[in-house]
């Protein structure tokens, strides 16, 4: 495991936790999301599966919990998510080809940002809890072409049936876990873990055919 610090939005620093070597296996890069780091429950596992399956891991370790970027404008914000999600393609690319990309929640903005920007974006994508009241978001997962993954939570108000209708493609997987709310969990533990198991089988039978 390396980490690496990074300089994004207007010089501040995160860092970036590399596991395996991701100049001689698959590699995925996950976004987390505000208050979602990648050490949270769903992307830990997601991080263990893909590791189990031979993939190398790059996590995002940004921190959006702070007063300067709950309080900016909402093209600030994104402004920031923007030169951020550009430092990590950066230092990516310059080590491999990513073949997949993980986002939770606002890390879903991060991923439809890259898309927009990075013209080499077209790897396989995660949609963890994605933000589909964001027209970026939206956008992004309808136009992709490449093979998809969307997740999301039953009483998740960030994902609507009404949108989630409207993203039928062939090539989208979508998850619908019954109650789960934002953080793909519910009230009671044993259940959420039953709902952590039916997210990772899908994972895994979704890595199994990239």
């Amino acid at each position: 495991m390396a980490r690496v610090e990074l300089e994004g939005h207007e010089g501040h620093r995160f860092f970036l936790v590399v596991e395996g070597d991701p100049r001689g296996e698959p590699v995925a890069v996950v976004f987390p999301g505000l208050r979602y780091s990648p050490a949270r429950p769903l992307l830990h596992y997601t991080t263990k599966l893909l590791r189990a399956r031979g993939w190398a891991v790059v996590e995002a370790w940004y921190d959006y919990d702070r007063p300067e970027f709950l309080t900016a404008a909402e093209a600030e914000r994104h402004s920031w998510i923007t030169a951020d999600a550009a430092a990590v393609w950066r230092w990516v690319r310059g080590h491999a080809r990513p073949r997949l990309l993980v986002g939770k929640s606002i890390g879903t903005l991060a991923m439809a940002f890259l898309m927009r920007d990075a013209r080499d974006a077209a790897a396989a994508k995660v949609w963890l809890t994605p933000l589909l009241r964001a027209d970026d978001v939206l956008r992004a997962i309808a136009e992709d072409a490449a093979p998809g993954l969307l997740v999301a939570g039953g009483a998740d108000p960030a994902t609507p049936p009404e949108l989630l209708d409207g993203l039928e493609r062939p090539s989208l997987h979508t998850l619908v876990l019954p109650g789960a709310g934002h953080g793909l969990e519910v009230n009671e533990p044993l259940p959420s873990l039953d709902l952590m198991r039916d997210y990772l089988q899908s994972l895994d039978a979704f890595l199994g055919a990239l």
